[in-house]
């Protein structure tokens, strides 16, 4: 991990907050304007996760408030501006969150002290073919899910341009090393280091296949094409559905060329983590 460190000078930087909206939030949002004043360092009202504002010129970091929707939310509000974001959970801390809600004074104060650090994460980049193409970012992970009701979903899968897996079941889960302990996981596939460079791939419910799960290298490039006689297909980008596939339609995931940038304010391991969740 990298120090993370904000400006703090005349002309410094923005700091922009992301609430979930049920309005629990209220303390910890006067807690960070009195932060902020303190300091010298504006803040930035981007909404919330349901209805969101972009990120303004300046904006060295994001604090979200809320669950991993809004945690979600803020990094694809942030990664085009590569500005970090402070995870704060409501509730039982999570792997994407730095801390809970009541423990947010300690982490502005190790912001402040210049005492943070930056977990860099991979991201995916999902395209769908056509003209022009559809690019859409995903940080958990990409599922190419079969429509209810209407038979089980027919996928042919590359590697790099070769021919891997034809599959016929409910899906496909690509995830990335941090999204493989959300639905990857729930799937039967491996829980991943966050720190590999890796595209981990699940099949859900395949029918006559013995793979279970793969893991393919992060500079690999996934291509998931839909067979004719397939049932209706979407596409789910950590967890909200953003498309429907069209017959015989060619989808290519691989990694970011930017990375997700986490503040971490405290010490903390990835399996220290993981042994809370079994």
């Amino acid at each position: 991990m990298v120090p993370f460190r904000l400006r703090l000078e005349p002309g410094g930087p923005r700091v922009g907050v992301l609430a979930n909206p049920s309005g629990e939030c209220e303390p910890q949002l006067l807690e960070i304007e009195a932060w902020a004043r303190e300091l010298g360092v504006e803040v930035v009202d981007l909404g919330t996760s349901a209805e969101s504002t972009d990120l303004p010129p300046g904006c060295e970091l994001v604090v979200a408030l809320g669950g991993d929707g809004t945690i979600l939310r803020a990094l694809q509000i942030a990664m085009a501006h590569h500005a970090a974001v402070l995870g704060l959970n409501f509730g039982h801390v999570g792997f994407l969150a730095d801390t809970g809600g009541d423990d947010l004074a300690a982490a502005l104060d190790t912001i402040a002290r210049g005492e943070a650090h930056v977990d860099e994460r991979t991201a995916l980049v999902a395209t769908l073919a056509g003209d022009p193409p559809r690019r859409v970012v995903a940080f958990n992970d990409v599922v190419i899910g079969r429509v209810p009701g209407f038979g089980t979903a027919r996928l042919r899968v590359e590697i790099d341009g070769r021919p891997i897996l034809a599959l016929v079941g409910d899906g496909l889960v690509v995830a990335s090393p941090t999204g493989s302990t959300a639905y990857t996981v729930g799937a039967g596939g491996p829980a991943v280091v966050p720190t590999l460079e890796a595209i981990v791939l699940t099949p859900l419910a395949s029918q006559g296949s013995p793979l279970r799960s793969l893991v393919v290298d992060g500079s690999d490039t996934v291509r998931v094409t839909t067979e004719p006689a397939s049932a209706p297909l979407s596409v789910e980008i950590d967890g909200r559905n953003v498309m429907d596939l069209p017959p015989s339609a060619e989808l290519e995931v691989c990694a970011a060329p930017r990375k997700a940038r986490l503040v971490r304010t405290r010490p903390r391991t990835f399996y220290g983590d993981l042994a809370e969740r079994l």
